[in-house]
């Protein structure tokens, strides 16, 4: 095999194996898209879900050892009172 035969067919390679990436990436970003542009779970959503549960989620934080001040911060920002 010549020179130029082997580096033709290391190109051929080459430009395969870069199609068949792209079209693999490709693939798994069109899989991964959500067509609302949210992803399974919006954040609104879990706020939400936050919010409405909030005796649980503050029992559950005492539970796990938050301290008062870590739970005031969250429930802040759980109910829209965050600076952040």
């Amino acid at each position: 095999m010549s020179n130029s035969a082997g580096l033709l067919l290391i190109f051929v390679v080459t430009v395969v194996i870069c199609g068949v990436g792209i079209a693999v990436i490709g693939r798994a970003r069109r899989a991964a898209r959500v067509p609302d542009g949210e992803g399974l779970v919006s954040r609104g959503g879990t706020q939400r879900m936050l919010a409405e549960n909030w005796a649980v989620v503050e029992k559950t934080a005492r539970e796990t050892g938050m301290s008062e001040e870590e739970i005031a911060r969250v429930r802040a920002n759980v109910l829209g009172l965050g600076d952040d």
